[in-house]
């Protein structure tokens, strides 16, 4: 005579679907990672040869030379945006970054400032989920609604996440949480007169 099944015994438990692990791994690693790679790689903040941070246009001038000349735009960088994966590549000024490094190739320019220890302190600090696309440097232009040359014209500006930080907002979402890099680097932050996504090599101007 054979035995009844027990009707009280539970269903086994279904295990979750292996990508489902998969992926809880990858969104826990991949920015350790990206950290991982530039300290493992020998990053440091060398601080080397930076050039004196200008007051005024005329220090501008004195520093950097006239506004749209070559050595505004000698140097290039990439950088990702982390929300849509937009690579961007912006150019400035020889005297800000190009000088070999490490982590950088060196090509060129006179100092390790934007492309080994601004850029590099913001991946190796796990930051770069709080750079939005919009991303932009040297352009030869005035400032908006005025006949006074840009920063960008030369090569000393940087806008980051301008999509998010837009020029009027006087306060900032993600920004926030690297501005205090950029400005132990030297760099002016544009959010003093409700420009958030701006970030300049000089001051008083």
């Amino acid at each position: 005579m054979r035995s009844r099944p027990d009707c009280t015994t539970s269903p086994p438990l279904r295990r979750p679907a292996w990508w489902v692990a998969v992926l809880a791994v990858l969104a826990v690693l991949i920015p350790l990672t990206l950290g991982f790679h530039w300290s493992k790689k020998g990053w440091d903040d060398e601080h080397r040869s930076y050039p004196p941070l200008p007051h005024g246009y005329r220090d501008i001038v004195d520093v950097f030379r006239q506004p749209c000349n070559a050595a505004s735009h000698d140097q290039s960088m990439r950088w990702r945006a982390h929300d849509t994966g937009d690579m961007y590549r912006i150019e400035f000024h020889k005297k800000l970054g190009g000088m070999r490094t490490d982590m950088v190739k060196g090509t060129g320019g006179s100092s390790t400032n934007l492309d080994n220890d601004v850029y590099g302190h913001i991946q190796n600090a796990h930051l770069q989920p709080y750079i939005k696309h919009g991303i932009y440097g040297y352009a030869c232009r005035a400032k908006r609604n005025s006949n006074e040359w840009s920063t960008h014209a030369f090569g000393i500006a940087i806008d980051v996440s301008s999509a998010e930080e837009y020029m009027g907002k006087c306060t900032s979402t993600v920004n926030k949480y690297h501005a205090s890099i950029w400005q132990n680097h030297g760099w002016y932050w544009g959010l003093a007169f409700c420009d958030p996504m701006h970030f300049q090599y000089a001051e008083d101007y």
